[in-house]
């Protein structure tokens, strides 16, 4: 009987020490893999849009780009990988930096000011978290706001809404690096036929300065045509004395309805007509405008003899908007840098269109006349001026003056207004009341079009996501946990039951 005790017991002891072994074996293989994969630094994106890695698109494209494109990022990468939601673009990043062809470097802005300093001679107001990609001397800016994009889809009760967190900075970055490598140039059409400035004529110095940072101005008269061409970036109406005809406004419908951007540059006009096209087409913006000229009283606040002359407020979007055009040049306004000066300018108001497009339209405003006291009150004044019936003088109240809108339900299209087109011209570009504006409108261009892709590579916005599970009531909740907490527990000790028994039988 005994004997029988101790080679039970041998027999027992064998069959642990294989276990042991096996298991140390096992562990020591998983922990081998593990130090091999991280020194390989391999990843796996399992997430259903591909979040974390380069479409096939973009691979295959850097892979046939044979030319060397030094790519500036402006932020830290270790401090960029420890906040979860950036995850997307640190892991870009990686990957865009992996290629031969790409020269990656990355940096704090404020830490590394010389290199800084270089960037912005390119042209470029820049600030943390921004990208600028340069290849043979062409160059392009991605503003930081442009990577991802949160889009809140109310629910069919209108008592709770979803959050839908993008990243878009893929489709963006390998567009512009495509725009830079291959030298194509963006177009900006100045539309003719309705007694407007000419290109040609009245804005020589921006087309030449529009030149350098690779847009081509050209002239487009509608008129003639049905479409707006295919390689437009923006369309730009600068001062029009006359309304657009009604196949202009489809075919500029049909335009933004492909995600195109326009600029009215408004100019005050004395004739008695209204803008009833141009009207329409803003209206679905959810911007207004109204016919007069806006006159600065306060004569601290206005050019001596003038009173159309005069000192305003740029407008700093706050935390409910995604959209930052402003904030980079009040910056330099806060330092003493520069004065927003408006020139001869017509305003705007916001309008609700009877609450339609609220959930897909949203404007804002950029130019404001002075509020001195922070009341909301203003000493300027809309003073009546053109259109076709009487019109009251806008007193008391702060007057937009520059404004913009964007559609999501119409491809991300973009509108922007500016009550002149006196601010560009060749008599006011250079001088030094006009520098806020002119940065202004460049800072409104790349908005439009650096956040669009330079080229479309079909990389769609990929959407960060989580595994979720919606338990519609009690009993289902109790299945739930019947199915994965109960029977996991239920086996478990069944298999312990077992073990116990076979260990102490005889």
């Amino acid at each position: 009987m005994a004997q029988k005790e101790t080679n039970k017991r041998k027999k027992s002891f064998g069959f642990t020490a294989v276990a042991l072994i096996f298991a140390a074996i096992s562990l020591a293989i998983v922990v081998m893999i593990n130090l091999m994969v991280s020194r390989l630094d391999i990843t796996w994106d399992l997430t259903p849009t591909g979040i974390y890695k380069l479409t096939d698109t973009t691979t295959d494209y850097l892979d046939s780009v044979d030319k060397k494109v030094n790519f500036y990022f402006l932020q830290d990468m270790d401090e960029l990988s420890t906040v979860r939601e950036l995850m997307p673009l640190y892991n870009a990043m990686k990957e865009y930096s992996s290629y031969d062809c790409i020269n990656f470097e990355a940096f704090e802005p404020d830490s590394e000011p010389e290199k800084t300093k270089e960037l912005k001679k390119l042209g470029f107001e820049l600030s943390s978290g921004d990208i600028v990609v340069e290849c043979e001397g062409r160059s392009k800016r991605i503003p930081r706001y442009t990577m991802f994009n949160t889009i809140n889809t109310p629910s069919s009760d209108g008592k709770q809404s979803r959050s839908s967190f993008y990243f878009t900075g893929e489709n963006i970055i390998t567009g512009a690096i495509d725009a830079v490598v291959t030298g194509r140039e963006t177009k900006i059409y100045f539309l003719t036929g309705h007694g407007e400035k000419s290109v040609d004529t009245d804005y020589t110095k921006l087309k030449t300065n529009l030149a350098a940072h690779n847009y081509i101005a050209e002239n487009l008269d509608l008129i003639s045509k049905d479409s707006v061409p295919e390689d437009a970036a923006i369309v730009i109406l600068a001062a029009p004395k006359n309304d657009i005809s009604d196949n202009e406004l489809k075919t500029l419908n049909d335009y933004l309805d492909r995600g195109g951007n326009i600029c009215f540059w408004m100019s005050p006009n004395d004739a008695e007509l209204d803008y009833v096209n141009i009207e329409k087409l803003l209206k679905e913006y959810n911007i207004g405008m109204d016919y007069d000229v806006v006159e600065e009283t306060d004569p601290s606040l206005y050019v001596p003899n003038d009173h159309t002359i005069f000192m305003c407020s740029l407008v700093v979007a706050d935390e409910t908007t995604d959209i930052d055009i402003t904030s980079e040049l009040r910056d330099i306004v806060d330092k003493g840098g520069a004065i927003p000066t408006m020139i001869n300018s017509r305003s705007f108001v916001s309008i609700y269109n009877q609450g339609t497009n609220s959930d897909h339209v949203f404007n804002g405003s950029l130019l404001q006349t002075t509020d001195k006291i922070g009341d909301g009150s203003s000493t300027a004044i809309g003073r009546p001026y053109g259109g076709a019936k009487p019109r009251e003088t806008l007193a008391n109240s702060v007057l937009d003056l520059a404004m913009y809108s964007t559609d999501k339900a119409r491809a991300d299209s973009k509108v922007m207004v500016i009550g002149t087109a006196d601010f560009m011209d060749d008599d006011n570009i250079d001088q030094a009341y006009s520098t806020v504006l002119v940065n202004l409108q460049l800072s409104v261009f790349s908005w439009m079009y650096d956040s669009e892709l330079a080229l479309d590579f079909g990389i769609g916005n990929k959407e960060q996501t989580v595994d979720e599970m919606v338990i519609e009531n009690r009993s289902k909740a109790i299945g739930t946990n019947v199915i994965f907490i109960a029977v996991p527990v239920v086996v478990g000790l069944i298999g312990g039951a077992v073990y116990l028994r076979r260990r102490y039988s005889e």
